[in-house]
């Protein structure tokens, strides 16, 4: 049997194994000439083998840039690091391809700070709604707002009390409820204050609150020699976890999905007055974790793709297993921002992550001295 195949095609046949070898140099339906002959029947047939050459996904992606002058203009990527005392954090977030294909910012944000005097961390990521007009700023104020509400209650009296009453959270059960119930206010308050950020964005331009509609996980992170203390707010699709040590990882609440596929719970007064507001708020105290770890769905949704992987833990050591190596580096920021470009088909959305993580050790990994309340 032969094949012809026009040389500008790329491809060749090799008549003896009777295989096509090459990579097309052009997509779409080739006809090529096929000669066969029959034993003991003189001369050829002719027929003609339809090719089909379809394209690399990826090379379909177009990387456009928003019009000029348009509101609210955001940077395609962000990324920052924080270097503590026996530990790191840093956060990156990237324009999803969704957005790059069609010539629109990104809807994420993230806010992360640490205050070595007092020895608290804050982390925050946010997902604007892809269907709000303007979500990419209310994001930005929602981190921004819930931040500077943190960091300030914390570097005061009140992240001194919480100090205060984490030395008793082993010896009185009572310690644990108290904490819990003081960073109910506490989230409470930061998640008014980001909406009211909104309110007054929204009224300032005449246009209704639900065009800033926005996602909000927060997290405040105590580090204390080898233990970690976390309290963490959850509102909207994506995840918060302390992962570690391998094989185990403390989901810290629950996504909120909707109806349909992308639907998720955003930011409002109406959560904030829900009777399960509480549900959403969790704390614990470990001495083993390896990071703490917030994420928008762009990130959750391509690695886990339901609830019950989402607390699978072996998808979290395969998760780590990607990440760890990147925060080996001297910019582990800058290599988490490259890695947030992975592709994976069906999930193009904007992706950000923030963690905080454990420096490396020669001591082995101690008990779990606390749990989630």
């Amino acid at each position: 049997m032969e094949l012809r195949i026009p040389d500008t095609l790329g491809l060749s046949f090799d008549s003896k194994t009777q295989t096509v070898s090459g990579e097309p140099k052009a997509d779409g339906e080739f006809d090529l000439e096929l000669l066969w002959a029959y034993q003991d029947v003189v001369g050829k047939s002719r027929g003609t083998c339809r090719l089909i050459a379809n394209p690399d996904p990826r090379s379909l992606w177009k990387v456009l840039d928003p019009e000029q002058g348009l509101p609210y203009p955001k940077q395609h990527t962000d990324k920052k690091l924080i270097k503590g005392k026996g530990f790191n954090i840093a956060a990156a977030s990237r324009r999803g391809r969704s957005h790059e294909h069609g010539g629109t910012f990104r809807d994420d944000d993230f806010s992360v700070s640490d205050d070595a005097a007092k020895g608290w961390s804050v982390l925050i990521v946010a997902d604007g709604a892809g269907s709000a007009k303007s979500s990419r700023e209310g994001s930005r104020l929602a981190v921004a707002a819930a931040g500077e509400d943190m960091r300030t209650h914390l570097s005061g009296e009140f992240g001194a009390e919480i100090a205060a009453l984490l030395t008793t959270w082993e010896s009185d059960p009572a310690t644990q409820k108290t904490i819990g119930d003081k960073f109910y206010y506490f989230f409470q308050k930061a998640a008014s204050l980001a909406i009211k950020a909104i309110e007054q964005e929204a009224q300032a331009k005449n246009a209704p609150p639900k065009d800033y509609s926005t996602t909000l996980l927060a997290a405040a992170v105590r580090r204390d020699g080898e233990q970690t203390f976390l309290a963490t707010f959850w509102m909207g699709d994506g995840a918060i976890a302390a992962y570690g040590p391998r094989g185990k990882v403390r989901l810290m609440g629950t996504p909120d999905g909707g109806e349909f596929a992308g639907q998720t719970r955003f930011l409002d007064r109406a959560a904030l007055q829900d009777k399960d507001f509480g549900n959403r708020i969790r704390i614990g105290k470990w001495q083993d974790i390896s990071a703490v770890l917030l994420m928008t769905d762009g990130v959750s949704d391509p690695r886990f793709e339901t609830d019950n992987g989402l607390a699978d833990p072996a998808k979290w050591d395969a998760l780590w297993d990607e990440i760890a190596p990147l925060l080996k580096d001297t910019e582990p920021d800058a290599k988490l921002l490259e890695w947030l470009h992975f592709w994976q088909p069906g999930h193009h959305d904007d992706r950000t992550i923030a963690l905080l993580w454990e420096q490396p050790s020669s001591g082995a990994a101690k008990d779990e001295t606390g749990s989630a309340a």
